[in-house]
């Protein structure tokens, strides 16, 4: 992915959603012991849990989230979310129970949507707007949630890689890091609650 591009959103969504977060203390939704372990659960209550608490970072109103047996998507698609009674719905293959990490990467992009819809923000390439809503949920406090799950798949399951992120790791990285820098975030507070591997991928990136 083009670092230009990238930039180019970047300075696209300073615009757009300006005022937007700006105590940095308050920035990151904070990927706890605590949702990890709801999200490991299988319990759909507990991933609604979550999911709320995402949605009160956000600050819009908690979509439905499920669980879904049946769901079929292509390779690249690892949640659903749609309309249901003017109502936006998380579906998730139940393939992805139990997976931690990478459930809290697809809530973090399916989330991302919900905002983007709400804030009326949208690129008319389907495939550019889904790039753009990965880097949007690290613009907005979600990178946290992206990288320990992106992290968890290139290390321990690489087929899983293309379909938990439509950036490629190190663009995801690029850009936590661009907005720690703009936003003054200090390194202590950027890495909390990352994994040691999502640290490790941070440490090592070079502009």
């Amino acid at each position: 992915m083009k670092r230009e591009w990238i930039d180019e959103k970047l300075n696209l969504l300073s615009i757009k959603l300006d005022g937007f977060k700006t105590d940095s203390s308050r920035f990151f939704f904070e990927p706890t012991e605590e949702i990890y372990k709801n999200l490991e659960s299988g319990d759909e209550n507990e991933l609604h849990f979550v999911v709320a608490k995402i949605a009160e970072h956000l600050e819009i109103p908690a979509p439905i989230v499920r669980y879904d047996w049946g769901l079929k998507v292509d390779l690249e698609v690892a949640g659903q979310i749609q309309n249901i009674y003017q109502l936006k719905a998380i579906r998730i293959p139940f393939f992805y129970v139990g997976k931690k990490y990478a459930l809290g990467s697809i809530l973090a992009h399916e989330m991302t949507h919900a905002f983007l819809f709400y804030k009326g923000i949208f690129l008319n390439d389907q495939n550019e707007n889904e790039m753009f809503t990965d880097l949007t949920a690290v613009f907005i406090g979600l990178g946290k949630l992206v990288l320990n799950g992106l992290t968890v798949a290139s290390n321990q399951y690489l087929a899983e890689v293309q379909i938990l992120g439509y950036l490629p790791l190190d663009s995801i990285v690029y850009v936590f890091k661009n907005i720690c820098e703009r936003r003054s975030i200090s390194l202590e507070l950027s890495i909390k609650n990352l994994i040691s591997e999502a640290i490790s991928k941070i440490n090592a990136f070079n502009k």
